[in-house]
């Protein structure tokens, strides 16, 4: 299910289905996530995701929020944003943070009260 959100396919748009996509359908109003896990520390200071939106029909919408937390021995911490958190369709919403070595990095998402949520692609460098 990870490989539809790193398969390096650009989407042509938030509603595209032409590739594979992860989503939460039908999870409502729920807090959702998705990780990454290196096989060794790795120093990062970016996040890129596409959402994946199929409105105004189908049954999922772009996140109400969402943050990103990095794994430091067993505790998840947020990481410390340098730019603000982004949501929008129909391009890749950019957040910079202060650099951290990790392990593994987490994307948390708060799913809309009347809709689900999905992610065409996420990258972190």
């Amino acid at each position: 299910m990870y490989s539809a959100i790193n398969d390096q396919y650009e989407p042509a748009d938030s509603k595209d289905t032409n590739y594979p996509y992860l989503h939460w359908w039908p999870a409502k109003n729920s807090t959702e996530y998705v990780q990454y896990d290196f096989p060794e520390e790795k120093t990062i200071s970016k996040s890129e995701v596409y959402w994946f939106d199929d409105g105004p029909w189908g049954g999922c919408r772009i996140p109400a929020g969402y943050k990103l937390y990095y794994k430091q021995g067993e505790n998840w911490l947020p990481v410390k944003n340098t730019s603000p958190y982004s949501v929008e369709k129909d391009k890749v919403n950019r957040v910079t943070f202060e650099p951290v070595k990790t392990t593994a990095i987490k994307l948390e998402l708060q799913l809309p009260q009347d809709n689900s949520s999905g992610i065409h692609e996420w990258a972190v460098e």
